[in-house]
Protein backbone atom coordinates (compact mmCIF):
# COMPACT_ATOMS: atom_id res chain seq x y z
CA UNK A 1 0.00 0.00 0.00
CA UNK A 2 1.51 3.30 -1.09
CA UNK A 3 1.50 6.38 1.19
CA UNK A 4 -0.56 8.87 -0.77
CA UNK A 5 -0.34 11.79 1.63
CA UNK A 6 3.38 12.22 1.08
CA UNK A 7 2.69 13.37 -2.45
CA UNK A 8 0.00 15.89 -1.59
CA UNK A 9 1.87 19.19 -1.59
CA UNK A 10 -0.43 21.41 -3.57
CA UNK A 11 0.38 25.15 -3.75
CA UNK A 12 -2.30 27.58 -2.65
CA UNK A 13 -4.12 29.51 -5.41
CA UNK A 14 -2.92 32.96 -6.27
CA UNK A 15 -6.32 34.41 -5.37
CA UNK A 16 -9.09 33.40 -2.97
CA UNK A 17 -11.15 30.41 -4.03
CA UNK A 18 -14.33 29.00 -2.56
CA UNK A 19 -13.25 25.47 -3.39
CA UNK A 20 -11.43 23.41 -0.74
CA UNK A 21 -7.70 23.05 -1.25
CA UNK A 22 -5.44 20.15 -0.40
CA UNK A 23 -3.10 20.85 2.50
CA UNK A 24 0.42 19.54 3.08
CA UNK A 25 0.34 16.48 5.29
CA UNK A 26 2.74 13.83 6.52
CA UNK A 27 2.23 10.08 6.63
CA UNK A 28 0.68 8.70 9.79
CA UNK A 29 1.77 5.34 11.18
CA UNK A 30 -0.82 4.61 13.84
CA UNK A 31 -4.54 4.01 14.08
CA UNK A 32 -6.38 7.23 13.20
CA UNK A 33 -7.14 9.37 16.23
CA UNK A 34 -8.57 12.84 15.89
CA UNK A 35 -7.44 15.64 18.17
CA UNK A 36 -9.87 18.45 18.79
CA UNK A 37 -10.20 21.31 21.23
CA UNK A 38 -11.20 20.52 24.79
CA UNK A 39 -14.40 22.51 24.32
CA UNK A 40 -15.87 19.73 22.18
CA UNK A 41 -17.37 17.00 24.40
CA UNK A 42 -17.24 13.31 23.57
CA UNK A 43 -20.29 11.25 22.70
CA UNK A 44 -21.09 10.22 26.29
CA UNK A 45 -21.14 13.88 27.31
CA UNK A 46 -23.29 14.79 24.34
CA UNK A 47 -25.87 12.21 25.31
CA UNK A 48 -26.12 13.30 28.95
CA UNK A 49 -25.94 17.10 28.82
CA UNK A 50 -29.01 19.10 29.68
CA UNK A 51 -31.13 20.81 27.07
CA UNK A 52 -29.59 24.20 27.83
CA UNK A 53 -26.00 22.92 27.55
CA UNK A 54 -26.56 20.90 24.40
CA UNK A 55 -25.29 22.84 21.38
CA UNK A 56 -25.00 19.83 19.08
CA UNK A 57 -28.46 18.37 18.60
CA UNK A 58 -32.06 19.22 19.31
CA UNK A 59 -33.45 17.31 22.28
CA UNK A 60 -36.55 15.70 20.84
CA UNK A 61 -37.98 12.64 22.58
CA UNK A 62 -38.77 9.55 20.59
CA UNK A 63 -42.42 9.01 19.61
CA UNK A 64 -44.51 7.13 22.16
CA UNK A 65 -47.93 7.08 20.50
CA UNK A 66 -48.97 5.33 17.31
CA UNK A 67 -51.28 6.55 14.57
CA UNK A 68 -53.43 3.41 14.88
CA UNK A 69 -53.67 0.52 17.34
CA UNK A 70 -51.21 -2.34 16.97
CA UNK A 71 -50.74 -5.63 18.75
CA UNK A 72 -47.48 -5.53 20.70
CA UNK A 73 -45.45 -8.76 20.91
CA UNK A 74 -43.86 -9.60 24.25
CA UNK A 75 -41.13 -11.81 22.81
CA UNK A 76 -37.90 -9.90 21.91
CA UNK A 77 -37.45 -11.84 18.67
CA UNK A 78 -41.05 -11.25 17.52
CA UNK A 79 -40.84 -7.58 18.50
CA UNK A 80 -37.68 -7.11 16.40
CA UNK A 81 -39.36 -8.89 13.49
CA UNK A 82 -42.45 -6.65 13.76
CA UNK A 83 -40.24 -3.55 13.85
CA UNK A 84 -38.49 -4.59 10.62
CA UNK A 85 -41.80 -5.24 8.85
CA UNK A 86 -43.18 -1.87 9.88
CA UNK A 87 -39.98 -0.14 8.81
CA UNK A 88 -40.26 -1.68 5.35
CA UNK A 89 -43.79 -0.27 5.18
CA UNK A 90 -42.46 3.21 5.97
CA UNK A 91 -43.99 3.37 9.46
CA UNK A 92 -40.77 4.07 11.38
CA UNK A 93 -42.26 6.41 13.98
CA UNK A 94 -45.09 3.98 14.75
CA UNK A 95 -42.58 1.14 15.04
CA UNK A 96 -40.45 3.17 17.46
CA UNK A 97 -43.53 4.11 19.48
CA UNK A 98 -44.31 0.41 19.93
CA UNK A 99 -40.77 -0.17 21.18
CA UNK A 100 -41.11 2.70 23.65
CA UNK A 101 -44.36 1.21 25.00
CA UNK A 102 -42.88 -2.23 25.68
CA UNK A 103 -41.18 -3.30 28.87
CA UNK A 104 -37.38 -3.53 28.97
CA UNK A 105 -37.61 -7.31 29.42
CA UNK A 106 -39.21 -7.54 25.96
CA UNK A 107 -36.41 -5.57 24.30
CA UNK A 108 -32.88 -6.43 23.20
CA UNK A 109 -29.64 -4.99 21.82
CA UNK A 110 -30.68 -6.14 18.35
CA UNK A 111 -33.96 -4.26 18.58
CA UNK A 112 -32.36 -0.97 19.62
CA UNK A 113 -29.74 -1.29 16.89
CA UNK A 114 -32.61 -1.64 14.44
CA UNK A 115 -34.17 1.55 15.82
CA UNK A 116 -30.92 3.51 15.50
CA UNK A 117 -30.27 2.16 12.00
CA UNK A 118 -33.81 3.03 10.86
CA UNK A 119 -33.23 6.67 11.74
CA UNK A 120 -29.68 6.57 10.36
CA UNK A 121 -30.90 5.50 6.91
CA UNK A 122 -33.00 8.65 6.75
CA UNK A 123 -30.21 10.91 8.01
CA UNK A 124 -32.14 11.76 11.19
CA UNK A 125 -29.10 12.16 13.38
CA UNK A 126 -30.82 13.71 16.40
CA UNK A 127 -33.30 10.84 16.58
CA UNK A 128 -30.55 8.25 16.14
CA UNK A 129 -28.58 9.79 19.00
CA UNK A 130 -31.68 9.94 21.15
CA UNK A 131 -32.34 6.27 20.44
CA UNK A 132 -28.80 5.41 21.55
CA UNK A 133 -29.46 7.30 24.79
CA UNK A 134 -32.65 5.30 25.38
CA UNK A 135 -30.73 2.13 24.63
CA UNK A 136 -28.17 2.89 27.34
CA UNK A 137 -30.83 3.92 29.84
CA UNK A 138 -32.40 0.49 29.53
CA UNK A 139 -29.11 -1.23 30.30
CA UNK A 140 -28.19 -2.34 26.76
CA UNK A 141 -24.55 -1.74 25.92
CA UNK A 142 -23.70 -0.37 22.46
CA UNK A 143 -22.17 -2.81 19.99
CA UNK A 144 -20.15 -2.44 16.80
CA UNK A 145 -23.42 -2.24 14.89
CA UNK A 146 -24.56 0.65 17.09
CA UNK A 147 -21.57 2.81 16.25
CA UNK A 148 -21.75 1.92 12.56
CA UNK A 149 -25.37 3.11 12.46
CA UNK A 150 -24.54 6.35 14.31
CA UNK A 151 -21.70 7.12 11.90
CA UNK A 152 -24.02 6.37 8.98
CA UNK A 153 -26.50 8.87 10.38
CA UNK A 154 -23.75 11.50 10.46
CA UNK A 155 -22.88 10.78 6.82
CA UNK A 156 -26.46 11.25 5.65
CA UNK A 157 -27.22 14.26 7.84
CA UNK A 158 -26.86 17.73 6.34
CA UNK A 159 -26.40 19.46 9.68
CA UNK A 160 -23.38 21.68 10.26
CA UNK A 161 -22.31 19.75 13.36
CA UNK A 162 -22.61 16.26 11.86
CA UNK A 163 -18.94 16.04 10.89
CA UNK A 164 -17.69 16.96 14.37
CA UNK A 165 -20.26 14.57 15.83
CA UNK A 166 -18.96 11.73 13.63
CA UNK A 167 -15.39 12.33 14.82
CA UNK A 168 -16.59 12.36 18.42
CA UNK A 169 -18.53 9.13 17.94
CA UNK A 170 -15.51 7.45 16.39
CA UNK A 171 -13.29 8.47 19.31
CA UNK A 172 -15.81 7.05 21.77
CA UNK A 173 -15.79 3.52 20.29
CA UNK A 174 -12.86 2.31 22.38
CA UNK A 175 -14.17 4.18 25.43
CA UNK A 176 -17.29 2.00 25.22
CA UNK A 177 -15.11 -1.16 25.27
CA UNK A 178 -16.03 -1.91 21.67
CA UNK A 179 -13.31 -3.01 19.28
CA UNK A 180 -13.09 -0.68 16.25
CA UNK A 181 -13.28 -2.39 12.87
CA UNK A 182 -12.53 -1.44 9.29
CA UNK A 183 -16.30 -1.02 8.88
CA UNK A 184 -16.21 1.89 11.34
CA UNK A 185 -13.26 3.40 9.48
CA UNK A 186 -15.05 3.11 6.15
CA UNK A 187 -18.21 4.66 7.57
CA UNK A 188 -16.19 7.57 8.94
CA UNK A 189 -14.57 7.95 5.51
CA UNK A 190 -18.03 8.12 3.97
CA UNK A 191 -18.83 11.01 6.33
CA UNK A 192 -15.79 12.92 5.05
CA UNK A 193 -16.74 12.04 1.48
CA UNK A 194 -20.26 13.45 1.90
CA UNK A 195 -18.78 16.60 3.44
CA UNK A 196 -16.24 16.90 0.58
CA UNK A 197 -13.19 16.61 2.88
CA UNK A 198 -10.43 14.92 0.89
CA UNK A 199 -7.44 15.46 3.13
CA UNK A 200 -8.82 13.59 6.18
CA UNK A 201 -9.62 10.64 3.90
CA UNK A 202 -6.00 10.54 2.76
CA UNK A 203 -4.72 10.85 6.31
CA UNK A 204 -6.83 7.93 7.51
CA UNK A 205 -5.91 5.81 4.50
CA UNK A 206 -2.21 6.33 5.21
CA UNK A 207 -2.71 5.33 8.83
CA UNK A 208 -4.17 1.91 7.97
CA UNK A 209 -1.94 -1.19 8.12
CA UNK A 210 -1.17 -3.14 4.96
CA UNK A 211 -2.27 -6.45 6.47
CA UNK A 212 -4.73 -7.74 9.01
CA UNK A 213 -8.41 -7.02 9.73
CA UNK A 214 -7.86 -3.23 9.64
CA UNK A 215 -6.28 -3.25 6.16
CA UNK A 216 -8.10 -1.23 3.44
CA UNK A 217 -11.02 -2.99 1.78
CA UNK A 218 -12.77 -2.44 -1.53
CA UNK A 219 -15.05 0.07 0.17
CA UNK A 220 -12.02 2.00 1.44
CA UNK A 221 -10.54 2.30 -2.03
CA UNK A 222 -13.91 3.15 -3.58
CA UNK A 223 -14.40 6.08 -1.19
CA UNK A 224 -10.81 7.23 -1.70
CA UNK A 225 -11.01 7.18 -5.50
CA UNK A 226 -14.46 8.78 -5.53
CA UNK A 227 -13.23 11.66 -3.39
CA UNK A 228 -10.18 12.19 -5.62
CA UNK A 229 -12.32 12.04 -8.76
CA UNK A 230 -14.61 14.74 -7.41
CA UNK A 231 -11.61 16.92 -6.61
CA UNK A 232 -10.26 16.31 -10.11
CA UNK A 233 -13.56 17.40 -11.69
CA UNK A 234 -13.48 20.57 -9.60
CA UNK A 235 -9.96 21.36 -10.84
CA UNK A 236 -10.96 20.73 -14.46
CA UNK A 237 -14.03 22.95 -14.12
CA UNK A 238 -11.86 25.63 -12.54
CA UNK A 239 -9.54 25.44 -15.54
CA UNK A 240 -12.40 25.64 -18.05
CA UNK A 241 -14.00 28.57 -16.24
CA UNK A 242 -10.78 30.54 -15.93
CA UNK A 243 -11.56 34.18 -16.90
CA UNK A 244 -9.87 35.65 -19.94
CA UNK A 245 -7.37 38.49 -19.89
CA UNK A 246 -9.30 41.75 -20.63
CA UNK A 247 -6.81 42.80 -23.29
CA UNK A 248 -7.01 39.43 -24.95
CA UNK A 249 -10.78 39.62 -25.36
CA UNK A 250 -10.37 42.31 -28.00
CA UNK A 251 -8.34 40.09 -30.29
CA UNK A 252 -9.50 37.29 -32.54
CA UNK A 253 -8.02 34.63 -30.23
CA UNK A 254 -9.07 34.67 -26.60
CA UNK A 255 -6.31 33.24 -24.43
CA UNK A 256 -6.31 32.44 -20.75
CA UNK A 257 -4.06 34.09 -18.24
CA UNK A 258 -0.92 31.98 -18.61
CA UNK A 259 0.32 32.21 -15.07
CA UNK A 260 -2.98 31.38 -13.38
CA UNK A 261 -3.75 28.69 -15.94
CA UNK A 262 -0.39 27.01 -15.34
CA UNK A 263 -1.07 27.05 -11.60
CA UNK A 264 -4.46 25.35 -12.01
CA UNK A 265 -3.03 22.80 -14.46
CA UNK A 266 -0.32 21.90 -11.95
CA UNK A 267 -2.92 21.33 -9.23
CA UNK A 268 -5.04 19.27 -11.60
CA UNK A 269 -2.06 17.14 -12.55
CA UNK A 270 -1.20 16.50 -8.91
CA UNK A 271 -4.76 15.41 -8.12
CA UNK A 272 -4.77 13.08 -11.13
CA UNK A 273 -1.37 11.63 -10.18
CA UNK A 274 -2.69 10.84 -6.71
CA UNK A 275 -5.78 9.24 -8.19
CA UNK A 276 -3.58 7.02 -10.33
CA UNK A 277 -1.40 6.25 -7.32
CA UNK A 278 -4.52 5.22 -5.38
CA UNK A 279 -5.56 2.94 -8.24
CA UNK A 280 -2.18 1.23 -8.53
CA UNK A 281 -2.04 0.85 -4.76
CA UNK A 282 -5.40 -0.92 -4.96
CA UNK A 283 -4.24 -3.15 -7.82
CA UNK A 284 -0.97 -4.02 -6.03
CA UNK A 285 -2.89 -4.84 -2.85
CA UNK A 286 -5.26 -7.09 -4.80
CA UNK A 287 -2.37 -9.07 -6.32
CA UNK A 288 -0.49 -9.29 -3.03
CA UNK A 289 -3.54 -10.59 -1.19
CA UNK A 290 -4.00 -13.32 -3.78
CA UNK A 291 -0.50 -14.60 -3.04
CA UNK A 292 -0.90 -14.33 0.74
CA UNK A 293 -4.51 -15.48 1.08
CA UNK A 294 -3.57 -18.23 3.53
CA UNK A 295 -0.97 -16.23 5.45
CA UNK A 296 -3.16 -13.83 7.46
CA UNK A 297 -6.71 -12.64 8.03
CA UNK A 298 -6.53 -9.79 5.52
CA UNK A 299 -9.77 -9.35 3.56
CA UNK A 300 -9.29 -10.25 -0.13
CA UNK A 301 -9.84 -7.53 -2.71
CA UNK A 302 -12.21 -8.04 -5.63
CA UNK A 303 -12.21 -6.29 -8.99
CA UNK A 304 -15.51 -4.45 -9.04
CA UNK A 305 -16.77 -2.69 -12.16
CA UNK A 306 -17.83 0.34 -10.12
CA UNK A 307 -14.32 1.16 -8.93
CA UNK A 308 -12.90 0.60 -12.44
CA UNK A 309 -15.54 2.93 -13.86
CA UNK A 310 -14.55 5.66 -11.40
CA UNK A 311 -11.01 5.66 -12.79
CA UNK A 312 -12.11 5.41 -16.42
CA UNK A 313 -14.51 8.34 -15.98
CA UNK A 314 -11.65 10.34 -14.47
CA UNK A 315 -9.53 9.61 -17.53
CA UNK A 316 -12.35 10.72 -19.82
CA UNK A 317 -12.74 13.93 -17.83
CA UNK A 318 -9.07 14.85 -18.03
CA UNK A 319 -8.68 13.78 -21.68
CA UNK A 320 -10.10 17.07 -22.96
CA UNK A 321 -7.40 19.13 -21.24
CA UNK A 322 -4.51 16.66 -21.27
CA UNK A 323 -4.61 13.84 -23.80
CA UNK A 324 -1.54 12.08 -22.39
CA UNK A 325 -3.21 11.74 -18.98
CA UNK A 326 -6.53 10.63 -20.45
CA UNK A 327 -4.87 7.84 -22.45
CA UNK A 328 -3.84 6.18 -19.19
CA UNK A 329 -7.36 4.81 -19.07
CA UNK A 330 -6.41 2.43 -21.89
CA UNK A 331 -3.45 1.18 -19.82
CA UNK A 332 -5.79 0.47 -16.93
CA UNK A 333 -8.25 -1.34 -19.20
CA UNK A 334 -5.38 -3.49 -20.45
CA UNK A 335 -4.17 -4.15 -16.90
CA UNK A 336 -7.60 -5.23 -15.64
CA UNK A 337 -9.24 -6.87 -18.64
CA UNK A 338 -6.37 -7.41 -21.07
CA UNK A 339 -5.83 -6.62 -24.73
CA UNK A 340 -5.30 -9.70 -26.85
CA UNK A 341 -1.92 -9.33 -28.56
CA UNK A 342 -2.76 -12.07 -31.06
CA UNK A 343 -4.15 -9.22 -33.15
CA UNK A 344 -1.25 -7.29 -34.71
CA UNK A 345 -1.55 -3.99 -36.52
CA UNK A 346 0.70 -5.13 -39.32
CA UNK A 347 -1.42 -7.99 -40.58
CA UNK A 348 -4.82 -9.62 -40.50
CA UNK A 349 -6.17 -11.63 -37.59
CA UNK A 350 -5.60 -14.91 -39.34
CA UNK A 351 -1.91 -14.40 -40.13
CA UNK A 352 -0.81 -13.25 -36.65
CA UNK A 353 1.57 -15.45 -34.68
CA UNK A 354 0.50 -16.55 -31.17
CA UNK A 355 1.95 -14.15 -28.58
CA UNK A 356 4.05 -15.36 -25.66
CA UNK A 357 2.70 -15.35 -22.10
CA UNK A 358 4.94 -12.37 -21.37
CA UNK A 359 3.40 -10.40 -24.26
CA UNK A 360 -0.14 -11.49 -23.37
CA UNK A 361 -0.29 -11.83 -19.54
CA UNK A 362 -3.43 -12.96 -17.72
CA UNK A 363 -5.56 -9.89 -16.94
CA UNK A 364 -5.81 -8.87 -13.30
CA UNK A 365 -9.57 -9.43 -13.09
CA UNK A 366 -9.25 -12.93 -14.60
CA UNK A 367 -6.44 -13.82 -12.23
CA UNK A 368 -8.40 -12.73 -9.16
CA UNK A 369 -11.53 -14.51 -10.37
CA UNK A 370 -9.52 -17.71 -10.83
CA UNK A 371 -8.26 -17.39 -7.26
CA UNK A 372 -11.80 -16.78 -5.97
CA UNK A 373 -13.13 -19.86 -7.77
CA UNK A 374 -10.83 -22.03 -5.67
CA UNK A 375 -12.32 -20.54 -2.49
CA UNK A 376 -15.88 -19.50 -3.29
CA UNK A 377 -17.63 -17.24 -0.79
CA UNK A 378 -20.94 -15.42 -0.47
CA UNK A 379 -19.25 -12.05 -1.06
CA UNK A 380 -18.26 -13.04 -4.60
CA UNK A 381 -21.84 -12.74 -5.85
CA UNK A 382 -22.03 -9.09 -4.73
CA UNK A 383 -19.50 -7.86 -7.28
CA UNK A 384 -19.69 -7.41 -11.04
CA UNK A 385 -16.27 -7.71 -12.60
CA UNK A 386 -17.40 -5.84 -15.71
CA UNK A 387 -20.62 -4.21 -16.84
CA UNK A 388 -22.03 -2.37 -19.83
CA UNK A 389 -20.73 1.00 -18.60
CA UNK A 390 -17.17 -0.34 -18.32
CA UNK A 391 -17.14 -1.56 -21.91
CA UNK A 392 -18.73 1.65 -23.13
CA UNK A 393 -16.10 3.79 -21.36
CA UNK A 394 -13.19 1.80 -22.81
CA UNK A 395 -14.56 1.74 -26.35
CA UNK A 396 -15.35 5.46 -26.22
CA UNK A 397 -11.80 6.16 -25.05
CA UNK A 398 -10.47 4.10 -27.98
CA UNK A 399 -12.67 6.14 -30.31
CA UNK A 400 -11.48 9.46 -28.89
CA UNK A 401 -7.87 8.36 -29.17
CA UNK A 402 -8.38 6.85 -32.65
CA UNK A 403 -7.22 3.40 -31.56
CA UNK A 404 -9.37 0.81 -33.36
CA UNK A 405 -6.69 -1.84 -32.88
CA UNK A 406 -6.84 -1.51 -29.09
CA UNK A 407 -10.63 -1.62 -29.21
CA UNK A 408 -10.58 -4.96 -31.05
CA UNK A 409 -7.85 -6.33 -28.79
CA UNK A 410 -9.87 -5.35 -25.74
CA UNK A 411 -13.01 -6.97 -27.16
CA UNK A 412 -11.18 -10.20 -28.02
CA UNK A 413 -9.76 -10.38 -24.50
CA UNK A 414 -13.28 -10.05 -23.10
CA UNK A 415 -14.47 -12.88 -25.33
CA UNK A 416 -11.57 -15.01 -24.13
CA UNK A 417 -11.57 -14.33 -20.37
CA UNK A 418 -15.02 -12.94 -19.57
CA UNK A 419 -17.38 -14.71 -21.96
CA UNK A 420 -20.05 -15.31 -19.29
CA UNK A 421 -20.13 -11.61 -18.34
CA UNK A 422 -20.13 -10.53 -21.98
CA UNK A 423 -22.90 -12.78 -23.28
CA UNK A 424 -25.95 -10.88 -21.89
CA UNK A 425 -24.73 -7.50 -23.17
CA UNK A 426 -22.77 -8.51 -26.28
CA UNK A 427 -25.48 -7.45 -28.73
CA UNK A 428 -25.29 -3.85 -27.45
CA UNK A 429 -21.80 -3.47 -28.95
CA UNK A 430 -22.01 -5.48 -32.18
CA UNK A 431 -22.41 -2.42 -34.39
CA UNK A 432 -19.59 -0.48 -32.70
CA UNK A 433 -17.18 -3.41 -32.87
CA UNK A 434 -17.95 -3.91 -36.57
CA UNK A 435 -17.21 -0.23 -37.13
CA UNK A 436 -13.86 -0.59 -35.34
CA UNK A 437 -13.05 -3.64 -37.48
CA UNK A 438 -13.72 -1.57 -40.59
CA UNK A 439 -11.10 0.95 -39.40
CA UNK A 440 -8.35 -1.66 -39.01
CA UNK A 441 -5.12 -0.98 -40.99
CA UNK A 442 -5.52 -3.89 -43.41
CA UNK A 443 -8.99 -2.61 -44.38
CA UNK A 444 -7.58 0.79 -45.32
CA UNK A 445 -4.88 -0.41 -47.74
CA UNK A 446 -5.30 0.97 -51.29
CA UNK A 447 -6.60 -1.51 -53.83
CA UNK A 448 -3.86 -2.35 -56.43
CA UNK A 449 -4.60 -1.08 -59.94
CA UNK A 450 -5.16 -3.61 -62.68
CA UNK A 451 -3.17 -3.34 -65.88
Amino acid sequence: MLPLARLLRFPQPSRPSVRPQFQTCAAVTRTPRYVHSASKPNISELLTTSEDEDVWIKRRPLPTTTSIKYTIPTDPYLLADKFQRMEREGKVDDAVAIVMQTKTACQSQVLWNLVIDAYAKKGRLSRALRASTEMRRRGFRPTQTTFTALLKACALCDGEKSLAMAESIYRSIEDANVEPSIIHVNTLLSVYQHKHKVQPILNIYNSLPANGPMAPTLTTYTILLSALRRELIMRIDELKNEPLEPSAQKGEKKIRVDRRSAHIKKNMRQVFDNLMLAWYSYADDAVRRIDSADADDTTPLHIDAHIVNIVLKSCHAVYGVNRALGRKGLKIAEQVYGMDKSLHAGGSEGTAQPPTSKENPTPLAARIRRSESRKPSESMSKFNTINIDTIDLVLELCKRDQEPTKAIRFWQSLEKHFAADLEPIQSNFTERIDKFRGQMPWNNKPTPKKD
